[in-house]
């Protein structure tokens, strides 16, 4: 018996293993189906004009051109054929998610395995995985499938490279190629997978030369990958200003965001959707020390356990690299985002659940009884926060209000309250969110063509005037940017003159 069927003794219990974690995931995530699509749901479907073409016109489209800054033609295809059998129902897109996220804690057991884990270790990691509230952003968000996509097939890579250097065979390589490519074609979270693959090779006893050779066919394809990514983001309107106004004040920054993914990883008490913090003062901001003191102590504890197994060096790596691109190396919109640490999170849960096992049963039979415990009540604490999570989600009017609230400077919260206000029917009070989101970032074009739009529904041609031509300069690749041309085109004709929005 091999593959994924030998993580447990027999396949019956690996078929009732694949049961339990798809009942499972999509019994939390059902609070959340009240929401319909939410946000970038509409840019993403009902808005995208791609899906609703005959096969023969769209792939050629999904497949090559970007959409909305990014280049991820497999989850394309992916909103192409759901959209094909579901149209407008948010409902079977939701299930979908669910039993993605299933599918990804399921080859977290199986990474787990190959990887030296414990059959009960793997499984702990993935149950976590599964009942994480960390999840519920990637899960419920309807277009995160990308993200769900993206890191389930980065395990499924790493497994089957893990199988290679234990018994080298042409299949497993290509099937391990073959996965980390379709990951790199779901989303750029990929990008740090060859670099993660390289380090199992070290970690696990492989050797490193042959194994880089390997993985050049790899690395060749996240270096397209990436540079079609820039491309998409620079021609569409995705590139963000640095954190705080400068490199500086988004190095100051840095600690604190590595923190808050470090903590959040085993006490997530505190998430939100948009998390965006003031920047800091200066080197000497006492925000800056805390974090500092916290990842040192992280680091000496993690290095420790590397030390007594090198193959938990692999959960560390594949933690810190799968974050590495989010964490403002390049500036990005969102200072922070729960579906960013969804990517690291196997690595971390992996590393935890191996140490509490060995230390377990080296420690003797009352260790293990007080570990299944503690992972049991941990279980259940994390599965209840989910829920709730779950349940916000289900409410997007109130997910981005107590966004906007905690974290005013980020535009995640204000975007997101106008089109949920913009939906209902509420004019202005969608427009005096999208204001504020201007207000914490005035080169947002997107932002500007959707307050344009609001300013039309208004009977304001003038300000949507402005604000439809603001938005074609600052991202004149964007979105609809057809639809505000014309829209432009039409009203200049009319002789409207135009005249900028007041500030919120």
């Amino acid at each position: 018996m091999s593959g994924a069927t030998a993580l447990v003794k027999s396949r019956w219990r690996f078929a009732a293993l694949v049961v339990a974690f798809a009942a499972g995931a999509v019994a939390l995530y059902l609070p959340s189906d009240g929401a319909g699509f939410v946000s970038d749901d509409f840019l993403y479907l009902e808005n995208n004009p791609n899906v609703a073409l005959p096969a023969a016109r769209a792939l050629p489209r999904v497949l090559v051109r970007p959409y909305f800054a990014n280049w991820s033609p497999l989850h394309h295809l992916l909103l192409y054929a759901e959209w094909s059998a579901f149209g407008a129902h948010a409902l079977p897109y939701r299930l979908v998610n669910a039993l993605l996220h299933a599918g990804v804690s399921l080859a977290l057991v199986g990474a787990g395995r190959r990887a030296g884990l414990s059959r009960r270790a793997a499984v702990a990691a993935g149950a976590l995985l599964l009942v994480h509230p960390v999840a519920a952003e990637a899960v419920a968000w309807i277009n995160q499938s990308k993200t769900l996509l993206a890191v389930g097939l980065c395990l499924v890579a790493l497994e089957r490279w893990l199988a290679q250097l234990r018994e080298p065979a042409p299949g497993r390589l290509a099937a391990a190629t073959a996965a980390g490519a379709l990951a790199l074609l779901a989303k750029p979270a990929a990008l740090p997978l060859p670099a993660i693959l390289l380090t199992a090779a070290w970690t696990h006893g492989g050797d490193v030369r042959r194994a880089a050779r390997e993985i050049l066919p790899l690395a060749a394809i996240a270096a397209v990958t990436l540079v079609l990514n820039l491309h998409a983001q620079a021609t569409q309107g995705g590139v963000a200003p640095w954190f705080g106004g400068s490199p500086v004040a988004t190095a100051q920054i840095l600690p604190w965001i590595a923190w808050r993914y470090v903590r959040l990883s085993f006490a997530p008490f505190d998430l939100a959707h948009g998390v965006h913090p003031a920047p800091l003062t200066g080197w000497s901001d006492p925000r800056l020390f805390v974090p500092l003191a916290g990842l040192a102590a992280v680091g000496v504890a993690v290095a420790a356990a590397c030390r007594t197994r090198r193959c938990r060096a692999l959960g560390a790596v594949w933690f810190v690299g799968m974050l590495a691109p989010v964490v403002q190396l390049v500036p990005m919109i969102e200072v922070f985002a729960d579906r960013y640490l969804y990517a690291a999170l196997p690595g971390a849960l992996a590393l935890a659940a191996d140490v509490a096992d060995v230390w377990s049963r080296r420690a003797g039979r009352q260790a293990r009884f007080a570990v299944a415990a503690g992972a049991l009540a941990a279980g259940a604490w994390l599965a209840a926060l989910t829920l709730e999570r779950a349940a916000l989600w289900g409410d997007p009017e109130a997910l981005y209000r107590e966004s906007a609230e905690e974290w005013p400077l980020g535009r995640t919260g204000w975007t997101g309250l106008g089109a949920e206000l913009h939906r209902k029917g509420d004019l202005d009070g969608a427009a005096a969110a999208y204001l504020r989101a201007l207000a914490v970032q005035p080169d947002d074009g997107h932002v500007r063509q959707l307050l344009g739009r609001i300013r039309l529904r208004q009977q304001r041609p003038r300000p949507a005037l402005y604000d439809l031509e603001q938005s074609l300069r600052l991202s004149p690749g964007q979105t609809d940017s057809d639809w505000a041309r014309g829209m432009v085109r039409q009203l200049r004709e009319r002789g409207i003159e135009p005249e900028e929005d007041p500030g919120p």
